[in-house]
Formats: structure tokens, sequence, C-alpha cells
């Protein structure tokens, strides 16, 4: 669970997150800005999340505005492994077995795209004796309406012990592509589970919006998924006119109902 409009210092955070009852974490914090950890940040965040009874599942790669998977730049293709590199680290020591990206952009079927799929090419070429060291996969998340080709695209190229797929509830409702991707079950290694109207990228929890979240727990449950269920939920102000505490609360309840479906 993470969020942007209540940003506390990352213990209260995470003592906050288990009071409430969550067990586990998808580590999300500083994905989208350039920061590597230092073995001193490593020590001090898997401290902190075993010190209050929480666990990691996996983490969210970085990647900012320049620094992309595909950057024509090398500087800031190399910068982008430098970032993943620290991640799949971090993952590992943290107790996580899986490292999220967002995969390139493009129009389907543009020389853009296919510039974009074969440039990141490179990326995991580098990162995958590393991935396998450390027992640590990646997950591509679906983040556009043609998630599937670019899914088809790298899965195509490398085994599921090395890619996987994070499913996002979210970015598949937008777009109404929930159907092509539910073939990519075998490959599911996390989850982003939230909820919107169709229309906006809002990160709400289940039953706000109008995703059928019986038919994505079946899904889910089919697909062979093991590990705990995550979602990721944003606290909105505009959205939810009520304190962190109350959308916690809120957001439990709306979780325990979604929970009987698995």
């Amino acid at each position: 669970m993470f969020n942007y409009s209540f940003n506390p210092p990352i213990k209260s955070k995470l003592r906050l997150f288990s009071e409430y009852g969550f067990e586990y974490i998808h580590w999300c914090d500083d994905w989208n800005v350039d920061a590597l950890y230092t073995e001193q940040d490593v020590k001090r965040y898997s401290r902190l999340v075993e010190s209050v009874g929480l666990r990691c599942l996996d983490v969210h790669g970085a990647a900012t505005a320049n620094v992309l998977i595909n950057s024509v730049e090398e500087t800031w293709r190399k910068r982008y492994i430098e970032l993943l590199e620290n991640r799949i680290r971090f993952c590992a020591s943290i107790g996580g077995d899986a490292v999220v990206i967002h995969p390139p952009a493009g129009k389907t079927g543009s020389l853009e795209l296919i510039e974009n799929l074969n440039r990141s090419l490179y990326v995991f070429k580098r990162i995958r004796p590393l991935c396998k060291d450390l027992g640590v996969t990646i997950a591509i998340e679906n983040c556009s309406a043609n998630a599937k080709e670019i899914l088809e695209f790298f899965f195509e190229k490398y085994p599921p012990d090395f890619l996987g797929f994070c499913f996002d509830s979210g970015h598949a409702h937008i777009p109404k592509i929930f159907d092509q991707l539910t073939g990519f079950g075998n490959r599911l290694k996390a989850l982003h589970l939230h909820d919107n109207r169709g229309e906006r990228d809002e990160h709400q929890p289940p039953f706000w919006g109008t995703i059928d979240w019986e038919r994505v727990a079946k899904w889910i449950k089919e697909s062979g998924y093991s590990k705990p269920i995550n979602f990721e939920v944003i606290h909105y102000p505009v959205l939810f006119n009520g304190t962190m505490e109350e959308f916690l609360k809120y957001t439990v309840d709306a979780i325990k109902r979604v929970m009987k479906l698995f």
C-alpha cells in the first residue's frame, strides 16, 4: 500500500500500516526519483520493516523523465541500469522476490514503439545475471492500452524465471483490456490492485469504482498466484473527504470484503 498525500517519516508510515492490520507491503517509495540506496539505507529500511512486524513482497523499480529503460542517450540508460540493479539488490536484501518496472511506451505498431522495445533489451541483458544470482524476478507492469503487445514482445524472448507480469487492475480497467491480459496468468509475479471508474487512474480501494472484482479475483485464483494479495491505493483528499486514519479504516473494510472472493 502507498499514497502521495500522506508522507510522514517512513517508520511512522510503516507502523500505521501494521496497526491497521496489514502484514505485507510492496515497497513503492522513491519509484519516480533518481535515488540510489546505500548499504546503510538498505539495513535501516530492512530493520524498520521488520520492527513493525511487516514483510516485503516486492519492490517498485525507479525511473524518471530522463532515466528510462529505453533512454536514447547512453548516459541515461546506464543510470537506469544502475538504479535497477540497486533495487534488485534491495529487494533481495529486504526479503522480496520481484522488482516491478514500467515498460517502454509507444503507439501500437509504430516505429517508435519498436525502437523503444528493442533498445530496452540491452537493459535486460545487463541485469539478467544479477537477477539469477539473487533469485529476483523482473515483473513488467501493464501501463498502456497496448500492454498485450508489449508483454508478448518480452515474454517471447525471456523465460518466466527472469521476466514476469505485474497486473495493475486500474491500468487494465481504463482501456478495458482485462480480457487481453488474462493469458499472462502463468507469468503473474506481483499485483497492483486498486479501483477506478474507467476514466482516470485514481488508485482507490476495491468497490469504490466500477471494476468487476469477482472476475479479477477468479482469474488471480485460477492463475496459481500464491503470494499475499497486494493493494496499491492512494489517499487523495479530493476523492476521500477524511483523515488518513479514516481512509485506512475504509480501505481495510473494502479489502476484507474483496478478500472473501479469494
